[in-house]
């Protein structure tokens, strides 16, 4: 049986480093645009949420603002707990086994940073900290776990841009799609087989 879905989303754009505005970098906000950009990106993302999740998010300014504007359309998110594991310098190991015991039903929306997440990724997928896709800002990522939840169990489900999901509007969920039946092949006997030239 499949768990709880992991998404994980990058924060939207932020303002550039400037040390005169802000000392402490942990501090630096969205841009204005980002802002604005990532509303319509939020709508998206929510319409591929389960109704049911939780939401963690790294304590830095530009995540929180992010999990800030999802909360405003994905109720979960407005309740979005403060992780010191999804800081940029944060460990692979500790992330995961953060995540692995957060409690709750539905989907966990993880908000973080590059290159935390890409190998975060990687280390969910292969059980190997490498990047193996790169993150937009405002980007998220869907993964579940099929068989046990242990680093390189992961199933990569989707990965969408923040232009994507700007898209998503109206549409279908994604999931995973589902097994597909082995169909049985001619074997060359009895009435009507065909014999294959491939």
């Amino acid at each position: 049986m499949v768990g709880r879905r992991w998404v994980l989303l990058r924060h939207a754009p932020a303002r550039s480093r400037d040390f005169a505005s802000w000392p402490d970098d942990r501090e630096r906000p969205l841009k204005t645009n980002g802002r604005k950009e990532f509303v319509d990106a939020a709508r998206g993302l929510a319409e591929l949420l389960e109704r049911q999740g939780s939401c963690a998010t790294s304590p830095l300014a530009r995540a929180r603002e992010t999990a800030s504007i999802l909360g405003s359309v994905w109720t979960p998110a407005d309740r979005a707990v403060g992780w010191a594991e999804l800081e940029p310098d944060a460990s692979l190991e500790a992330l995961f086994l953060r995540a692995r015991t957060a409690k709750g039903r539905g989907d966990l929306v993880l908000v973080g940073h590059e290159p935390l997440l890409s190998r975060f990724v990687g280390y969910c997928l292969s059980g190997e900290g490498l990047s193996v896709l790169k993150f937009s800002k405002g980007g998220a990522v869907a993964l579940d776990f099929p068989g046990p939840l242990r680093p390189g169990g992961g199933r990569l489900l989707w990965a969408l841009t923040r232009g994507q999901l700007r898209r998503v509007r109206g549409k279908r969920p994604l999931r995973a799609p589902k097994p597909r039946k082995a169909r049985r092949r001619p074997t060359g006997r009895g009435k009507g087989a065909r014999v294959s030239h491939r």
